[in-house]
């Protein structure tokens, strides 16, 4: 069974189990995309690892969007919130991609990956250190690449282009 034959079976099944936790399903580029509602995404990968007739049981990685200076709000209204963050899983078995959409506002923390697939942890930390946001539950939320005195998070729209001006260095 291909993915494009997969996909519809795989999102049926996941709203059957978890009704209300998908507010969305389609297939675009990238494969099939679920959105998920926030509070229910810890249900829903853990749903979609455990699928005994597919299994996605590799979460590839997880990132976000910041979706604020790229669109309008009415021009996108399908877009509820500033961020996105998209889990990226794989099925070994079937050999099939599948991304699980998460909106969320700046200051909102989703419930944190980490119990259901393991690599959650350093990607998680990835996006809390690049775009600000929170993961709930995560065993060691802090940053990863920046120092702990860096001010700010470098893959939000709204963070300098050119970097911070030298008033934003304190002199040593």
């Amino acid at each position: 069974m291909n993915s494009n034959e997969l996909a519809p079976q795989v999102a049926a099944r996941l709203k059957s189990a978890l009704p209300g936790a998908i507010s969305d399903s389609y297939s675009d580029g990238r494969g099939l995309v679920i959105r998920c509602e926030p509070a229910a995404i810890r249900e829903v990968l853990a749903f979609l690892r455990d699928d005994r007739q597919c299994p996605f049981d590799l979460l590839a990685n997880i990132t976000a969007v910041d979706w604020s200076a790229w669109s309008r709000q009415d021009e996108q209204p399908d877009r509820p919130a500033r961020f996105s963050v998209i889990y990226n899983l794989y099925s070994t078995s079937a050999r099939a991609r599948l991304f699980v959409e998460v909106f969320v506002e700046t200051a909102a923390a989703l419930p944190s990956a980490t119990p259901v697939y393991a690599s959650a942890n350093w990607s998680e930390r990835e996006v809390f250190d690049m775009f600000g946001l929170r993961f709930t539950g995560h065993p060691d939320l802090r940053r990863i690449y920046l120092s702990d005195d860096f001010a700010g998070h470098p893959l939000r729209k709204d963070f300098p282009r050119h970097g911070r001006q030298p008033q934003d260095h304190p002199q040593e």
